[in-house]
């Protein structure tokens, strides 16, 4: 099924003036954007992996809240790990479990039961009893798993971009990147967008947080200016939702904590509403920092992706177990 044009997509007379995705992959959908991930792009994709180099994108599971203060999320926290002991006469074993564990406390997936619209709930019709857990549940992560993420990623690297441009950037501050500077850094890489790829946005942050001094300064990474989480990040406006639909981008991960600019006011729409009205996925506190070093040594900046969601049957969320192959 080939979903429409984006100004060609519905607009209901609900009172936001968007766009509504519902139905563009059938009235059962439950994976959004990543139907634009098919045999064909995978395949293509394949084309990237040329001497089998990876890279890791995901933070260790205690980042970034457990290298902060307590509080630094008003409710999410770093998982506490248990080492289990089993010591008998001819038997040593070790066992591990996870306690206060998140699923999006780290790098993590957002699923399509994360966010709903005001106006119309969760995407595609999904009824708010089935956003459970179990398997009666509607638009959970597993879903994502089932189909599968894998395909080409290619790499917008507006950190460096803007350092070299002389564009006003940093990790704070509500700076915002608006789709046509995006196009500008891929024109810049001279790559360009094409259906089934994952968009990855490095804006620094995590290149901030790692370089902080002390617990105090990532403390304030996290929580912003005056504790107002003021995170530089995409434009959460039209002209980025036009640019992904229209670009056939089957998902986004940035390095920051919410890839769109944040406190989205006044620049409604955002991505995150986009998640229940377009499908679309998005991806937070990925580490590309290694990634973007063999970028900047080799000029590509794409790369062959895969990710593995936790298969819970109606998870919100999920780590995002995601691998870079060149």
């Amino acid at each position: 099924m080939t979903p429409p044009r984006y100004d060609d997509l519905p607009r209901p007379d609900d009172g936001s003036g968007l766009p509504l995705a519902w139905g563009a992959w059938g009235p059962e959908d439950e994976i959004g954007t990543l139907n634009r991930i098919t045999e064909a792009t995978v395949a293509a994709a394949a084309a990237e992996i040329r001497d089998g180099r990876r890279f890791n994108l995901n933070l260790p599971l205690d980042e970034p809240f457990g290298a902060t203060r307590p509080g630094s999320h008003r409710r999410r926290t770093a998982p506490t790990p248990t080492l289990i002991a089993d010591e008998q006469p001819g038997r040593l074993i070790r066992d591990d479990r996870l306690d206060s564990f998140w699923l999006q406390g780290s790098t993590q997936w957002d699923g399509l039961s994360h966010f709903a619209d005001p106006y119309h709930g969760f995407y595609n019709h999904a009824p708010l009893a089935r956003i459970v857990h179990g398997a009666e549940s509607r638009n959970g992560i597993d879903k994502a798993l089932r189909h599968g993420i894998a395909g080409r990623c290619v790499l917008a690297d507006l950190a460096r971009h803007f350092a070299r441009t002389g564009r006003d950037w940093g990790p704070l501050g509500g700076r915002r990147a608006g789709a046509e500077e995006v196009a500008a850094c891929l024109a810049a890489q001279g790559v360009a967008l094409r259906p089934g790829d994952i968009l990855l946005v490095r804006t620094g942050w995590l290149e901030a947080f790692r370089a902080a001094s002390d617990m105090d300064a990532r403390h304030a990474l996290v929580r912003g200016t005056n504790d107002g989480q003021d995170y530089s990040g995409l434009s959460g406006g039209e002209d980025m939702w036009r640019l992904f639909w229209d670009a056939g981008i089957a998902a986004i991960c940035a390095d920051n904590p919410t890839v769109e600019v944040w406190p989205y006011f006044p620049w409604k729409p955002t991505l995150h509403w986009g998640i229940a009205r377009m499908g679309f996925v998005i991806g937070e506190f990925f580490d590309f920092e290694a990634l973007s070093a063999d970028s900047a040594a080799t000029g590509r900046t794409t790369a062959f992706f895969t990710a593995a969601p936790l298969h819970l049957r109606g998870g919100v969320g999920s780590p995002g177990n995601a691998l870079a192959i060149r």
